[in-house]
């Protein structure tokens, strides 16, 4: 007997309806979009990281110690359960293996002081992969932690706002000698925000956090020879705990991400300033940011995306059937409104008017989101135009 087909045949309009549906039922409160980011390995080993130095060093800590072998604990477990067959490990679960986060992870089981026969074995295939990637010096056949910090920095070429804070995290975790880290001009973010882009820094300006942090760890861990460098780095140190202070949004994480504010507090607490205001902000937001999964634990890249994912989605259901609710509330231009930057940004020192992919403390005004925005609030300004002609 023949089998009677159940599929039912939609038409592109029936499609449409459907996703709109869908992309409307996802709202935050019935009014925008806050998204939820991937859990992320990378961020995950950041921020074990982070917490283990805090762990270490800090003589009043913000949370009990048993809270902190928690959540380093779970993170341990949640990462070595998502290593990929060949050993490494990706940004995400099911990415590629790279070797800047398995590299990461590597520092992360160092510095969890967490042990077990499966993170041993972990830690020991991800050797063997990392080993596999180095570049080796032609004077060193057995491709040696150096043949590994040249395969990091090969994966970022010039730019060092990466390469540098992943092989800091490293030299932490005694993976990598503190003379395989690039020392960083940590004195140059002292110079008025208005002139970074005339000056050549090493980092992009997002990350100046990582800049005077991590700067300020190498320099500690091994001043220049220069004696007139070394007494400027040295004079900067107040000044670049002070430029943190500012910079650093009352959520406690720069930019709203887990990786970059690990790396200034592990840079912070191993150079002894654990308790320090900025250090304690930074490992509050990283406690804020856990998810608990019961037996195991993990952080996302960043908080959220709800600016940019609000205007995607205004965008993308702007032009409306006049059939279908209307879903341009003035609660939701309200939102909108309110995730614009009014003041110049302490971070950046970006003009006010703009907006930041997210509503948080952390989000910087940038081109992309500004603009997002403002083609979002086209749909308002053109129901306006409409109400205007039917009158």
């Amino acid at each position: 007997m023949a089998s009677v087909s159940t599929n039912v045949t939609r038409t592109p309009a029936d499609a449409l309806r459907v996703l709109r549906n869908e992309l409307l039922s996802r709202r935050d409160g019935g009014v925008h979009w806050t998204g939820r980011l991937s859990d992320s390995v990378l961020a995950t080993a950041t921020a074990v990281s982070a917490l283990a130095q805090y762990r270490k060093h800090a003589l009043w800590p913000i949370i009990s110690r048993l809270r902190l072998d928690e959540l380093i604990d779970k993170g341990i477990r949640w990462t070595v359960a998502r290593q990929n067959d060949d050993g490494g490990w990706g940004d995400a679960p099911c990415c590629l293996s790279n070797i800047a986060t398995t590299m990461l992870v590597r520092a992360a089981l160092e510095l969890s002081d967490v042990s077990s026969a499966e993170i041993v074995e972990a830690d020991r295939r991800a050797e063997y992969w990392c080993a596999k990637k180095a570049i080796p010096d032609p004077r060193d056949s057995a491709r040696g932690a150096e043949g590994v910090v040249a395969a990091v920095r090969a994966r970022y070429g010039a730019d060092k706002t990466f390469a540098v804070p992943i092989l800091a995290n490293c030299a932490i975790a005694g993976l990598v000698p503190w003379s395989s880290v690039a020392a960083l001009p940590f004195e140059a973010a002292m110079v008025p925000q208005s002139v970074y882009r005339f000056i050549r820094l090493p980092v992009v300006s997002y990350a100046i956090p990582a800049l005077v942090a991590i700067g300020q760890a190498r320099f500690l861990n091994g001043p220049p020879r220069n004696p007139v460098t070394r007494l400027v780095r040295r004079l900067s140190i107040r000044g670049g705990m002070r430029l943190l202070e500012k910079m650093q949004p009352a959520s406690g994480g720069f930019l709203e991400a887990t990786p970059l504010t690990s790396f200034v507090a592990m840079s912070l607490a191993h150079t002894g300033r654990a308790d320090h205001p900025v250090t304690r902000n930074c490992i509050q937001f990283i406690v804020n940011s856990f998810r608990d999964f019961g037996d195991e634990g993990t952080w996302p890249i960043d908080t959220n995306l709800a600016t940019w994912n609000t205007t995607l989605s205004i965008n993308a259901l702007g032009d409306q059937e006049p059939d279908e609710p209307d879903f341009l509330s003035d609660e939701l231009l309200q939102w909108l409104l309110s995730c614009q930057q009014s003041a110049r940004h302490p971070y950046t020192g970006a003009a006010p008017g703009g907006w930041g992919w997210s509503n948080l403390s952390g989000a910087v005004p940038d081109a992309d989101d500004t603009a997002g925005a403002l083609l979002a609030l086209r749909h308002w300004w053109n129901r306006e135009d409409l109400a205007g002609d039917n009158r």
